[in-house]
């Protein structure tokens, strides 16, 4: 299977997709998403595919959506039949919900900047670890949107509350130490370890039945949901509906493309 996007290792029980727009630091566009989507899809149906890896290539993990991508209309496909795959919601936004409910345990190795749905699909993984180089913000705000994609109920559930609203309240750059110490990832490793330390993690889960692993994924995170995540991404793209109809919101994401300071009216 030949991608443009991603690239696919499949090596000892282990598949490693790996984001691969290292000079975009991997943010992703449909195109992308699609990619992510069938690789996902192969790998599932592969019996020898024990655990999976997400990473990225070059210094970036995932800096999110392509937002220049986005604001230059190139977000749609030119031909009906690729037009309609964007669409579908599994192929686009429900991609994190892919990622969440597949059958296998997911290790997310954050290389390097992680920022908006980047994190999203991080925190969809299993488990989280982090290079020595890795730096996260939130993102969202700062283009004029409130978290989305489950950002509102993942970040949350995973640090806090309060530690939450402080990132997307103020935006701030955070290092790969406080990532740890407020909980965001598992783990911080050597840059250089990082996958080495993801494929040990992965191998130690070789002891575990495959259904028993399944199972353990299914009742762990119907335990912590009490209420439907799709209703909560749901109540977040309302509010995403509804900002995308303000003046600041469109100076938000001007601004961010030429790189100025945005100049808000509260309207």
């Amino acid at each position: 299977m030949n991608f443009k996007y991603i690239l696919l290792d499949v090596s000892e029980g282990i598949a490693t997709i790996t984001f691969n727009r290292p000079e975009k630091l991997n943010a992703l566009f449909p195109d992308m998403r699609v990619e992510i989507r069938s690789a996902l899809e192969s790998v599932d149906a592969d019996d020898k595919v024990r655990v999976i890896i997400f990473t990225g290539a070059g210094r970036g993990f995932c800096a999110g959506a392509d937002v220049g991508n986005v604001m230059g209309g190139a977000e749609m496909a030119e031909d009906e039949p690729k037009r309609a795959l964007y669409l579908q919601p599994v192929a686009t936004s429900r991609l994190l919900e892919v990622i969440r409910k597949i059958n296998k345990p997911t290790i997310c190795a954050i290389n390097g900047v992680v920022a908006g749905s980047g994190m999203c699909l991080a925190l969809t993984c299993d488990i989280l670890l982090a290079s020595d180089k890795a730096t996260y913000r939130v993102a969202f705000t700062r283009m004029g949107m409130p978290p989305r994609d489950s950002l509102s109920y993942l970040l949350p559930m995973r640090i806090g509350t309060h530690q939450a609203l402080e990132l997307v309240y103020t935006n701030r750059l955070i290092d790969a130490g406080e990532m740890e110490r407020i909980g965001l990832v598992n783990k911080i490793v050597p840059h250089d370890e990082l996958i080495k330390t993801a494929r040990e993690l992965a191998k130690s889960m070789f002891q575990i039945a495959p259904l028993s692993l399944a199972m353990a994924k299914k009742v762990i995170y119907q335990g912590v949901s009490n209420a439907d995540v799709e209703t909560k991404i749901a109540l977040s793209e309302l509010a995403v509906k509804h900002l995308e109809t303000t003046e600041d919101q469109r100076e938000a994401q001007q601004s961010f493309v030429e790189k100025r300071q945005p100049k808000y009216k509260g309207k």
